[in-house]
């Protein structure tokens, strides 16, 4: 895959520069090539963004140099790659600060050069979905309203208390005379879940939704 990239980055130096040699194996004092693509370093990007699931890709960079008897043809060379590279939609350049470091280990005397940073992507494979090999089933649920009324001792109706099912994200609040509705919930529901919340206190109660209605809630406000 690296390889690939490679003989892209090679072919696209020779139609900046037809005709010149390239290598890509790093400076070296005895080399002879017109022109250097030193894989140098390796990057992480963030995933490309799409429809579908995104591929991998990081980022390469290769040390650009260029060489040959004539200096001032290498320099000539170099900024030909440079503002190509500049204008191409999918590289990107940088300039390393401070390179002492790599020529010293590269035994080589500093060379004008720049990063040529490089996209390398891989596409992630999707596995299909199995095929649906059996009818398609649609079960309905029905619906029916739930009216109660909340009370407290002596069958006192409490008033404004929050009364919530919270598998069905509903919530109102009990009226006056302490009665609340819920315009639809399951036909059938023998759990319901119900949970009141008054007098800075709260009380959980299972309902069934076909029993009699109205159902009463009745707080113990003393236990709490």
């Amino acid at each position: 895959m690296i390889a690939e990239l490679d003989r892209q980055l090679t072919d696209w130096v020779d139609e900046v520069l037809p005709g010149t040699t390239v290598a890509l194996d790093g400076p070296s004092a005895g080399t002879t090539a017109d022109v250097g693509l030193h894989l140098f370093e390796l990057a992480h990007l963030p995933p490309a963004r799409g429809e579908q699931r995104p591929p991998l890709q990081v980022e390469l960079g290769y040390l650009v140099t260029t060489g040959g008897a004539d200096v001032s043809s290498a320099h000539d060379r170099l900024g030909a790659l440079l503002f190509a590279a500049l204008q191409h939609p999918d590289y990107d350049v940088r300039f390393p600060e401070d390179m002492a470091a790599y020529w010293a280990a590269a035994g080589v005397a500093p060379q004008p050069s720049f990063v040529l940073a490089v996209p390398l992507r891989q596409e992630v494979s999707v596995q299909a979905a199995p095929p649906v090999t059996s009818a398609l089933r649609v079960q309905s649920v029905g619906s029916q309203s739930l009216v109660g009324v909340v009370v407290g001792p002596g069958d006192v109706s409490i008033a404004d208390a929050m009364v919530e099912v919270p598998s069905l994200a509903l919530a109102t609040r009990t009226d006056p005379r302490g009665r609340f509705r819920f315009s639809a919930v399951p036909v059938g529901a023998a759990a319901l879940q119900i949970r009141v919340r008054a007098k800075s206190q709260e009380f959980p109660f299972t309902v069934d939704s076909s029993a009699p209605q109205p159902v009463t809630l009745k707080l113990d406000l003393a236990k709490g």
